[in-house]
């Protein structure tokens, strides 16, 4: 019997409107069903007429042929009428007794045959003729018990007229063969009746199956947009978060790097240490949310990995040996196909795990071949992570080795970082472990070759000197704890700063001055409709200069892109995750993201300063 699909749609909501829904279901596969059941008949119509043509009369014959074939013009006519006119399920019901009508009327038609085909003193031609109608009743019952009203309209005329000429034509014989076929009457429409009852039960379970499916998919809906909505008010509402943690860490940089007794430096070693820590958990949750709303834009290049381990080899050579390990590079001249800040991410929190949680050994960084694809793998010889457990390491902290909650052993979000990025950027990652051996973390990625590698604008090249003693420095930022801060630190760096919260503010103090400044740094959201970017536009205008500068920002939503130099391995698009810097479409300019990093700040500003690029701009005609 031919199912049918349910419609979950049109809840019900009782035990009446129910039924109702299954019955209107029954119908449709009734009608679903219907092209067999005129197909059948119209074939099994002709071999009759074919078999008895010669032994009747073949007015008679061709008689019935007519009334058989036209009976079948109707089925058609009303099947096609139905699936044109699709109704739904209020207006269904007028269609099940279509369907009734049009199988009483295929019942008399087949039952008349026993009576119209008749061959009189031709007992075999009778049986003949009994058995295929019987038959054909019987086997309908797979295609038309759907909609069993329907079916017994059919199958009630076909046995009382086939055996209406055995029952009066006096013979013990023919009697006992009318007999019988009214006797197999009841079990054919048991049969049908187990049918029909198996069809609404396959029909109940599917419509209990898709309102479970249903309220799954709008409970699962509920929960990412409840996801989604945390993530998108965490990530707006890091502006003002930002604020007050930048302005702290700036001002720690600049006690740190002010002359003052052990005692002191060392509590200020105990407030950096604390700050630290915190800029850690902030930036490991913002990193989250922003992955999690979806803000973070993969920028695919073809990069080489020894860059990338040469880097991390540098920034975890010291920590490592720090806590007795050996930290070894594998030399590789392999390229692959990835965004090169998000995989450096991916490795480095690898390196870090492995060095956070191995006391005592090594940790080997390397890579190999697999085909088409490149395996970066993290190798450590530490305590190893249990089967059981392998899936847990993903989840937001998750520290197996860490009961007390040791904030030296990380926060445990380091790896459900590198879960959301290798999702990201459609790279597998494979955890092998083994428990008092070690662990094996490996990220696939897409082999890259040479002569497709990313050509470095010279702009981006390291520059070895620190010194910016006599650099000035403007600084623009609205907000007065921000633009303070960022004031005391670049003065303890020996620079000349002149802060404002405005970039018309800016311009009145500019009034004597007789120089050009050397960098302008400026927040990328200012008060009002002022933005950073016009800022500096308006400040290399003021003094006809291009004026290496950059932007400060607090906001996480991503800007479009647009080309631009690039600087000391800042991208070209997408938003950063924290501590990391892009250039974006406002001006092409480097912005670094709240809380900043003092090491990275003064990096990137010597970096703009000491760029061999042309400060001349060209004079505006007035």
């Amino acid at each position: 019997m031919q199912t049918v699909d349910v419609d979950s749609s049109q809840g019900a909501s009782g035990p009446a409107a129910r039924a109702r829904l299954i019955e209107a279901e029954q119908i449709r596969a009734q009608y679903g069903n219907m092209p067999g059941a005129f197909i059948g008949s119209a074939v099994t119509a002709s071999f009759i007429g074919a078999v008895l043509y010669e032994r009747l009369p073949p007015q008679a014959v061709l008689s019935w042929l007519a009334a058989a074939y036209v009976n079948c013009g109707i089925r058609f006519a009303l099947w096609k009428r139905f699936n044109h006119a699709n109704p739904p399920c209020e207006d269904i019901s007028r269609w099940g007794r279509y369907a009734v009508v049009s199988g009483g009327l295929a019942g008399i038609v087949w039952g008349a045959s026993g009576i119209v085909l008749h061959v009189p003193d031709n007992l075999s031609d009778q049986i003949v003729v009994l058995i295929v109608t019987t038959g054909l009743a019987f086997t309908s019952a797979y295609l038309s018990a759907a909609f069993l009203p329907a079916y017994r309209a059919f199958v009630y005329p076909t046995f009382i007229l086939s055996a209406a000429p055995f029952l009066m034509a006096g013979s013990a014989a023919r009697l006992a063969i009318g007999l019988t076929t009214l006797a197999f009457l009841p079990i054919v429409l048991r049969y049908a009746g187990r049918l029909s009852h198996a069809l609404r039960g396959s029909i109940d379970v599917r419509m209990h199956n898709a309102e479970l499916v249903d309220e799954l998919r709008a409970q699962k809906k509920a929960a990412e947009e409840a996801n989604i909505a945390k993530s998108r008010f965490l990530a707006v509402a890091s502006h003002d978060l930002r604020q007050p943690l930048h302005a702290l860490a700036l001002f720690v940089q600049a006690l740190q790097d002010s002359p003052l007794p052990a005692h002191e430096r060392q509590l200020v070693g105990n407030v950096r240490r604390s700050v630290d820590a915190m800029e850690e958990l902030f930036d490991a949750l913002l990193d989250i949310s922003r992955l999690d709303a979806g803000v973070v834009r993969a920028r695919t290049e073809t990069i080489p990995l020894a860059d990338v381990f040469e880097r991390l080899c540098f920034e975890y050579a010291a920590v490592a040996k720090q806590k007795g390990l050996s930290l070894r590079v594998l030399k590789t001249s392999l390229y692959v196909r990835s965004d090169p800040t998000l995989l450096a991410r991916i490795v480095r929190n690898l390196v870090a795990n492995a060095v956070r949680y191995t006391d005592r050994g090594s940790v080997v960084i390397g890579c190999r071949r697999k085909g088409e694809s490149v395996s970066v793998e993290v190798w450590d010889t530490g305590p190893g992570i249990p089967a059981d457990k392998r899936a847990e390491v993903f989840q937001e902290f998750t520290q197996l080795d860490n009961p007390d909650r040791d904030r030296r052993k990380g926060l445990g979000l380091g790896l459900a970082i590198v879960g959301r990025l290798t999702k990201l950027l459609g790279h597998d990652v494979e955890l092998r472990s083994e428990v008092g051996k070690g662990s094996v973390f490996a990220v696939t990625v897409a082999r890259g070759h040479h002569d497709d590698r990313a050509i470095l604008d010279p702009v981006a090249e390291i520059i070895g000197r620190f010194d910016l003693k006599g650099t000035l420095a403007l600084v623009v930022a609205g907000e007065p704890a921000g633009r303070e801060a960022m004031k005391v630190l670049l003065s303890t760096w020996n620079c000349e700063v002149i802060a404002a919260a405005s970039g018309a503010e800016m311009l009145t103090k500019l009034g004597g001055l007789r120089r050009i400044p050397d960098l302008i740094i400026a927040d990328r959201r200012l008060r009002g409709d002022e933005n950073g970017s016009a800022v500096v536009e308006m400040l290399r205008n003021e003094f006809n200069a291009e004026v290496p500068a950059l932007l400060v920002s607090g906001d996480v939503g991503a800007a479009p892109p647009a080309a631009g130099p690039q600087v000391a391995g800042l991208g070209a698009v997408g938003v950063p995750l924290a501590g990391e810097s892009r250039v974006f479409g406002d001006g092409g300019l480097p912005v670094l993201h709240k809380p900043i990093n003092p090491a990275r700040l003064r990096t990137l500003i010597n970096n703009l300063i000491h760029a061999p690029l042309s400060r001349a701009r060209p004079r505006r005609v007035s």
